[in-house]
């Protein structure tokens, strides 16, 4: 149901009062049926909202959060990062806690193919969740957050990259490989001529490095989204009829 990186996991013995939670979800577990089986967390293409309720129910119980504690925010493809503390409906691509003993909150976003990251500073003191689709990779929206972080006191961040597409199935066109670095474009042979594909993975864990997380503090977990369709949704494969998964982090109580 969750899948964890060793590294965030040996965090969680560290911090007092609370513990830190947090997880990639894949589509094992829940109650969604028909293209949406079974553990989907989407709501916005047409599955029955209770199951998704009921799916969300499981997902708490099983990383030990209260349900209510979850936060998200309304996705939009960019590089906006906000407080998941704060009050009220947001658009943003990335959600970031500060601990709070008195009210212990986790932060999380949605993916169907983009790439998750979750990121916390070995302190256990602050902590982000990050939603970076090929127009937040340009953006560069993880290295945003880890140097958001950092400037909040993080001295050492850890982070872990969570299921996503992998470059043999992201083929794009010319207008998005150019504004890649050639050094993540390959040329595929297709029956139409050579066509780019990206790799989103090399891209992210690079402007993590950049914005100082060391690479063996980077941890991939989780394996290609559309390559993996009994374990994982995705869009580029399954489209609008296909489920979301869930990337969680943060604190509940100890």
């Amino acid at each position: 149901m969750l899948l964890h990186a060793p590294q965030l996991l040996d965090l969680a013995t560290t911090t007092t009062g609370l513990r830190l939670v947090h997880g990639f979800s894949d589509r094992h577990g829940g109650v969604s049926e028909g293209c949406y089986a079974s553990l989907n967390l989407g709501r916005k293409w047409g599955d029955d909202p209770a199951a998704v309720d009921e799916n969300y129910r499981r997902i708490a119980a099983s990383a030990g959060y209260r349900p209510q504690a979850l936060r998200l925010a309304r996705q939009v493809h960019g590089c906006t990062l906000i407080d998941g503390a704060s009050s009220g409906p947001h658009e943003a691509d990335g959600l970031w806690l500060a601990r709070d003993s008195q009210n212990p909150l986790v932060v999380g976003v949605l993916t169907a193919d983009c790439v998750p990251v979750l990121l916390a500073d070995t302190s256990g003191q602050l902590v982000a969740a990050v939603h970076s689709g090929w127009r937040g990779t340009v953006a560069n929206i993880a290295g945003k957050a880890a140097r958001l972080l950092r400037e909040r006191g993080a001295a050492q961040l850890v982070a872990a990259i969570g299921p996503c597409i992998e470059q043999p199935a992201f083929e794009v066109g010319p207008e998005v490989a150019e504004q890649f670095d050639p050094k993540y474009v390959q040329m595929v042979p297709h029956a139409v001529g050579l066509r780019p594909h990206i790799d989103l993975v090399a891209v992210v864990r690079d402007q993590l490095v950049a914005a100082g997380v060391l690479p063996s503090q980077i941890e991939r977990v989780g394996g290609c989204t559309h390559n993996n369709p009994d374990d994982f949704y995705s869009y580029r494969r399954d489209g609008r009829g296909c489920g979301q998964m869930l990337s969680l982090i943060g604190w509940a109580p100890g």
